[in-house]
């Protein structure tokens, strides 16, 4: 144990005491603090106590001296709690060894607390740093010095003045995010400080200058950051339209005036659909669905609206009252059956673009109604009936019928359909080719209108006797007469009465017609018979009377 008061007030020693095992060595620092100017300071005897043994000498001696002027101005300059160093060259002319142990004066300064120089070394790098942790004024500079108290009584003196600019930024964010969701950013906080700081946030608009009220950008007035330590702000972000919007967000202690700050940009991306709209129906018939829209803003918004489903209507235009909601009405009305996907889009200048995906679905409609037919065999009946055209565009429809004793035209055009539809006459005939009833579907398709699906109900009844047919004594008279079948067929004519004749082809072909020619050789009395025309398919009855002569 050193005898301390011994040592003072020049001197200071340390450890001050301890435990020693042997073969063990301690190493003493010895600290020079003199307290006034002198050549010659010298301390003789003392002792250190050791436990079981004589004391221990010690001689120590230094030197006391004015500081020497400064050598030489180190000039610093760096943004506050940011570092830069500069190095100061030392040389030993002498033939020993050197410890020094610089005194290094400012709060902002650091080095190096020893630096050892050996014999005759030069040019030893000694390196100072310069870490401010507050900015300093045009008028008033960070100071500060550093003394190397030298073994040969002198010293080397260096004036130290540092500049402390305004803090670089902290940190640059920039970040993608959709519209109408909110996002949080997390900005990191830190304290430079060894004691807690409640700083004061301050946003800045840089682009756009002022943000509209389709914009929100916000967080907690102040945050408090413990000594030494990092918290993270929440900045929280919201944009109804696309568009970049940056921002300069400061971190200021209002008692300090230090302050740092962070760079935070985002670049706002139109969203994906904010909901899906599904709807199914029949072709042709019409189903109806809304959509519940929002305006968060203080004021009336209108959309525009777009949307790329021909078979959806929609208003042109939409207007929501200010901070309400509202529901857009849609309909679809399918031409064709399928399933079919789409977009709605609604536009405003407020709140930007709002997309809807369209799930569309169109099921096949039900048949129209039975047209009805009713005639005799070997007759023909003529009705028209009507479908409800929706093709905004002029179009042509084909029709076809599965039965062939139903014939139609092979198309019909029809003229751009009004908003509700336009009547489109058909024509259908019905020359049955058996007796009984026949049913057939007729069929109508368009690209632009559809299809269309409408049964057709004959009954063909038997053949209705004809006549009387006038015949003038020795003249002749002429019966139209037609092959209803689908294939040539073989007709018998049969006359009861033989004051009749009968000239007519034998085998017709299919659907073609004849003319049956009767002659009558006459006498004084009228006379009255029939002729029956028959083939396996049916026969025919026509009444025939001759006229008497009149010589």
């Amino acid at each position: 144990m050193w005898d301390m008061e011994s040592f003072q007030p020049d001197f200071a020693i340390s450890p001050t005491k301890g435990y020693i095992s042997p073969g063990m060595d301690v190493p003493f620092v010895v600290t020079f603090r003199p307290s006034k100017l002198s050549q010659a300071v010298q301390y003789e005897g003392l002792r250190c106590f050791i436990q079981g043994s004589e004391p221990l000498l010690l001689t120590l001696a230094g030197s006391c001296v004015e500081v020497p002027d400064t050598k030489e101005t180190l000039t610093f300059t760096c943004n506050v709690r940011e570092r830069q160093s500069q190095t100061i060259l030392l040389s030993n002319p002498s033939s020993e060894a050197w410890t020094l142990q610089p005194i290094l004066e400012g709060k902002y300064w650091k080095g190096p607390e020893f630096i050892h120089l050996e014999a005759r070394q030069k040019e030893k790098a000694y390196q100072v740093t310069y870490r401010p942790l507050t900015m300093s004024s045009e008028n008033k500079k960070h100071q500060g010095s550093i003394f190397f108290p030298l073994p040969d009584g002198t010293g080397l003196h260096y004036h130290l003045e540092g500049t402390a600019e305004a803090p670089r930024c902290s940190g640059a964010i920039s970040r993608q995010v959709p519209c109408r969701i909110s996002h949080t950013e997390l900005i990191p906080v830190s304290n430079w400080l060894h004691r807690p700081q409640r700083f004061l946030v301050v946003i800045d608009m840089l682009k756009p200058e002022n943000l509209e009220s389709s914009s929100v950008l916000q967080g907690c007035s102040y945050i408090d950051v413990p000594s030494s330590a990092k918290e993270d702000y929440q900045l929280t972000f919201l944009s109804y339209k696309e568009g970049v919007f940056s921002a300069k967000v400061s971190f200021l202690n209002e008692t300090t005036g230090e302050y740092l700050f962070h760079m935070v940009t985002f670049k706002v991306m139109a969203s994906g659909p904010i909901s899906t709209v599904k709807m199914s129906t029949a072709v042709r018939q019409r189903v109806s669905s809304t959509i519940k829209v929002d305006n968060p803003l203080p004021v009336p918004v209108t959309f525009d609206i777009n949307c790329e489903v021909p078979d959806v209507s929609v208003p042109q235009d939409f207007t929501v009252p200010a901070q309400s909601k509202a529901n857009l009405a849609l309909e679809y009305q399918p031409l064709k059956t399928g399933e079919s996907t789409g977009h709605l889009v609604l536009q405003s200048s407020d709140l930007g673009s709002l997309s809807y995906k369209l799930q569309l679905k169109a099921t096949s409609s039900r048949p129209g109604k039975p047209v009805y037919f009713r005639t005799t065999l070997g007759s023909r009946q003529t009705v028209t009936t009507k479908i409800r055209n929706f093709a905004q565009e002029k179009t042509e429809y084909l029709l076809q019928t599965d039965c062939a004793d139903f014939q139609t035209a092979k198309s019909i055009s029809a003229a751009p359909a009004s908003s509700g539809g336009s009547d489109l006459n058909v024509e259908v005939t019905f020359e049955p080719c058996h007796l009984g009833e026949a049913k057939a579907t007729l069929q109508l398709s368009s690209a632009l209108g559809g299809q269309y699906c409408i049964p057709l109900i004959g009954l063909a009844l038997p053949p209705e006797p004809q006549g009387p047919f006038l015949i003038p004594a020795g003249g002749t008279t002429s019966i139209s007469f037609r092959n209803v079948f689908p294939k040539s067929t073989a007709f018998q004519y049969t006359v009861k009465h033989p004051a009749f004749a009968v000239r007519a082809p034998g085998m017709l072909r299919a659907k073609s017609s004849t003319t049956i020619t009767v002659s009558f050789t006459g006498g004084r009395a009228p006379v009255t018979s029939r002729l029956v025309v028959s083939c396996p398919g049916g026969s025919w009855i026509y009444h025939l009377r001759g006229l008497p002569s009149t010589r």
